[in-house]
């Protein structure tokens, strides 16, 4: 294994460290109930809970722009309410975005 692969690993780790860094600032606003990191087959996600009765707020959602994430509907191009709206929840609502930085990047198998 070359010294490249271990520096791509390496970024990889410190990316998800900044976004889950990112993640447990939002979660601490009072207009959201959660945030957190996770993975699909090939994407890293980002997920985002509104409290009851609120929208994502504009400025949470630019901050993730800025931190490149996008809706994943937008980015899978998905046909639904809102570029990341993810559904309603008993609390409020659910919003999903990808790292567009590392889309593609991850790598999942299937075990035969």
């Amino acid at each position: 294994m070359d010294g490249g692969d271990a520096a791509d690993r390496g970024d990889a780790t410190d990316r998800g460290e900044q976004l889950r860094a990112l993640a447990a600032d939002l979660a601490a606003r009072e207009d959201v109930a959660d945030a957190w990191t996770a993975k699909s087959f090939t994407d890293r996600l980002f997920v985002v809970e509104a409290g009851a009765g609120e929208d994502l707020p504009a400025a949470v959602e630019e901050r993730l722009r800025e931190h490149g994430l996008r809706g994943y509907n937008e980015v899978h191009d998905v046909g639904a309410e809102g570029p990341a709206f993810a559904g309603d929840l008993a609390g409020g609502d659910r919003y999903r975005f990808v790292d567009v930085g590392a889309r593609g990047e991850l790598q999942s198998y299937v075990v035969d």
